[in-house]
């Protein structure tokens, strides 16, 4: 069959396939499809993550698990004028600077290789590559087909993108959105649920993308990260198992960090899981009975000691000025009172709500948004604890789309041991360990929230 009668068969097929296929399915279809039509070793779709920075296998045909499992691809590192919306043919893939990892294609057999954007809606979310495994020409006929491809992808992903939010079946804003693109198999009902979570907060996730030799030189035994979040350049590895298996995890952990201190992990234990669960009213720990509270963390006089002392510092901060200090109910009122009335300057107050993980939305809304227009005005963020900081990277985002002159940050409580997302604090009351703390709003099912003081929660021993 001449290459123009298979381009046409390919590319029908393609079109076939986007009319009656999820794009998951659709995917791996079309890199099929475009790398036997072309006769080229293989093809890959590479998927841009949140940010535009990095770039994912999503969809592969012909390469090998090593090579998809090098690592994510730099945007700017890797053929940057196919994320600018220019094809790009690379004739000699060992040399040619605009290579990432010029080593793992000489191994892989890759000689040449041609990479076009993929588009949704003039915006370019990825890219689709075709490799060879001898020096070759791309012909501009052969661009042309690939584009098309390409298109033909584009389109199906920004369709069932739209459709899928329509429904709210997704959260809006996740880039990859990985339960569209490609399907997910997890090891463990605990990934699945901690995926469910990042879902929830719209925090893009990939699920063991890249896996890393724990030997020098690259060879050996391979470490393979459950989670990767994009946006924080962060890499997550959970675990369920017991004391003894989590000192080997723990051990590995330690052993990639020597070999890649450019990466950045976070092991999350059985406890670390159980409490972050807690937090939303889920697992183990939330279903738990309390006997009420155990020792003292913060008396109540070091507590107004301390609020006066904020205060003093917003009071300065904002001098000539007069904020809006925003409150997220229910557990911030107590601290917030107190704080607004040991300010020496005007100030205006307003609460706003959201909705809770675990509730019918697939991803949090605002139940309850700010009566006060925020346009141009100093905005001071009043929490009554930070821990994850997936809640206040949420809400600084909803905030700064209403464009105020600045937001700051007021934390009583900041339980920077549990951080996942790296937010920045502009006051802070106290920093508290690894406890579940209630008392001055903070609640344990809605216990606790009236106690002048911050105490430590006694479980049951049942």
């Amino acid at each position: 069959m001449a290459q123009a009668d298979r381009f046409v068969e390919a590319l029908g097929e393609i079109a076939r396939g986007a009319n009656s296929l999820p794009f998951r399915l659709l995917a791996p279809m079309a890199v099929k499809a475009a790398a036997v039509a072309l006769g080229v070793r293989g093809c890959s779709l590479l998927l841009l993550t949140a940010g535009h920075k990095r770039l994912v296998h999503t969809a592969s045909y012909g390469l090998s698990d090593r090579f998809r499992a090098k690592g994510l691809v730099d945007a700017k590192r890797s053929l940057q004028e196919v994320t600018e919306g220019q094809p790009v043919a690379i004739l000699d893939a060992s040399t040619d600077p605009r290579m990432q990892f010029p080593e793992l294609a000489e191994q892989e057999g890759i000689a040449s290789l041609l990479g076009v954007p993929v588009k949704v809606g003039g915006e370019t979310v990825g890219s689709l590559r075709a490799y060879s495994r001898v020096p070759r020409i791309f012909h501009d006929r052969e661009v042309d087909f690939l584009s098309t491809a390409a298109d033909i992808l584009g389109t199906a992903l920004g369709r069932e993108r739209w459709q899928r939010q329509r429904q709210g079946k997704s959260p809006r804003g996740t880039g990859l959105s990985p339960s569209l693109v490609r399907p997910v198999t997890f090891a463990h009902p605990s990934e699945e649920e901690f995926a469910r979570l990042l879902d929830f907060y719209e925090i893009e996730w990939l699920y063991e993308p890249r896996s890393f030799p724990l030997e020098p030189g690259g060879r050996g035994e391979m470490f393979t990260p459950d989670f990767y979040l994009p946006a924080l350049d962060l890499y997550l590895e959970l675990t369920t198992q017991a004391q003894s298996l989590l000192r080997e995890k723990k051990h590995k952990v330690r052993l990639l960090k020597a070999l890649y201190p450019e990466v950045k992990i976070k092991l999350l234990s059985r406890r670390d899981y159980d409490r972050l669960l807690a937090k939303y009213g889920h697992g183990p720990l939330a279903r738990a009975k309390a006997e009420g509270v155990g020792p003292v963390f913060l008396g109540r006089e070091r507590i107004a000691r301390r609020v006066r002392e904020l205060a003093k510092e917003l009071s300065q901060r904002y001098q000539g000025e007069t904020p809006v200090l925003v409150g997220v109910l229910r557990g911030v009122f107590c601290f917030m009172a107190d704080l607004m009335r040991h300010l020496s300057i005007p100030a205006e107050m307003d609460f706003m709500s959201i909705s809770y993980y675990g509730e019918k939305s697939p991803a949090v809304k605002i139940t309850k948004d700010l009566d006060l227009d925020i346009s141009g005005r100093h905005v001071v963020l009043v929490e009554d604890i930070v821990d994850t900081g997936m809640t206040l990277r949420f809400i600084i985002a909803h905030l700064n789309r209403r464009h105020p002159k600045g937001i700051a940050v007021c934390a009583l409580l900041d339980k920077r041991v549990r951080r996942l997302v790296d937010v920045s604090l502009d006051f802070v009351g106290f920093e508290v360990p690894d406890e579940f703390l209630v008392g001055y709003g903070l609640d344990y099912r809605e216990k606790f929230r009236n106690l002048p003081y911050v105490a430590v929660l006694k479980p049951s021993e049942d």
